[in-house]
């Protein structure tokens, strides 16, 4: 008897010994996250990366982040989601740059258990977002029918209320690019002083193609009094259209998007009235932190997670709650 009790003490202590191994050994695994964006040209999506990368070193995991050359090349993303999946990571993050195009691949990631929590733009999905949702836990995003408002409004204190106004836009297709525009347009027709002309389209942020529509737009219309660009590209590319023009600074008032190098540089000389930023980095961070508490603690994260938005202009650039939100 005593020795029938002597073999199942033992192997009671080997089952928790085993059984304790195993809880830390799942506690303290290098968890492996996809990470794919909408792009990688852009300095606001190195900054997304770098926001991931750090929060990623402090959690014990590891990412892979990606994505298509530019923001056009739905095709190009859709297969490195399909590739994020086939390695079966334990998390996915995914910034959508269509609205309906991924969710079959979505619904594939829920159906094999890899969680995805998606950032900077959301697909249109056909359930509510959160644990029982197949196609995404959620999103970390910007508000960007806000910002494009609170654009709006700035815009309409520099031109004092009277001129014309046109929106140039990066995207037609993604959540992002349609609620910047939408934002700012709605709000803008409110002002009866303004005259807004047709919206035009530089796909994917195209610098180059900005500044073709931008230059157009000074010909035609040479009482021409703002300009809303709604991302980085499209930002540079009407300061460009400026200069060839050689307009005088602050003839025509220009609000971008993001920020990145060239546009600061456009703030701070005058070329450029002002921009909204997002919080690049913070994106990242919280897109890292929602997936490694759900995969690790079973921390349901929120459905939305607002990482905010600031107006900056050369009075504030250097604003410490601006400045750490601005990337070159």
């Amino acid at each position: 008897m005593k020795k029938v009790l002597t073999i199942v003490a033992v192997a009671s202590a080997m089952a928790l010994v085993v059984g304790t191994g195993s809880a830390v050994n799942a506690a303290d695994k290098t968890l492996k996250i996809e990470l794919i964006s909408k792009g990688e040209t852009h300095q606001f999506w190195q900054a997304v990366k770098k926001g991931a990368e750090d929060q990623a070193k402090k959690m014990n995991a590891e990412i892979r982040f990606q994505g298509p050359a530019t923001e056009t090349m739905i095709d190009k993303q859709l297969e490195m989601l399909d590739g994020a999946i086939a390695l079966k990571p334990d998390a996915i993050g995914y910034a959508a740059l269509g609205t309906t195009e991924s969710l079959s691949r979505l619904k594939a990631a829920h159906d094999a258990g890899i969680p995805v929590y998606m950032f900077d733009t959301a697909a249109s999905c056909p359930d509510k977002l959160g644990k029982n949702s197949d196609c995404a836990l959620g999103v970390a995003y910007t508000d960007s029918k806000a910002a494009g408002k609170l654009a709006a409004k700035k815009m309409k204190a520099l031109i004092r209320g009277k001129g014309k106004v046109l929106v140039v836009g990066h995207s037609q297709t993604n959540q992002t690019g349609i609620d910047r525009r939408d934002g700012f347009i709605n709000q803008i027709k409110k002002y009866k002083g303004i005259t807004l002309l047709t919206t035009q389209y530089s796909e994917g942020g195209d610098a180059l193609k900005a500044q073709e529509i931008v230059s157009a737009a000074l010909v035609a219309n040479p009482d021409l009094k703002g300009i809303y660009g709604t991302n980085e590209g499209v930002s540079i590319g009407a300061g460009q259209a400026f200069k060839a023009a050689k307009l005088k600074k602050g003839k025509v008032k220009l609000i971008g998007f993001d920020s990145g190098k060239q546009q600061m540089q456009n703030i701070k000389s005058g070329l450029q009235s002002g921009a909204i930023t997002q919080s690049p980095m913070g994106i990242g961070a919280k897109t890292v932190e929602a997936l490694v508490n759900y995969v690790r603690d079973g921390i349901t994260p929120k459905p939305l997670i607002d990482t905010g938005f600031y107006y900056y202009n050369k009075k504030n650039i250097n604003d410490p709650k601006i400045a750490g939100n601005l990337y070159e």
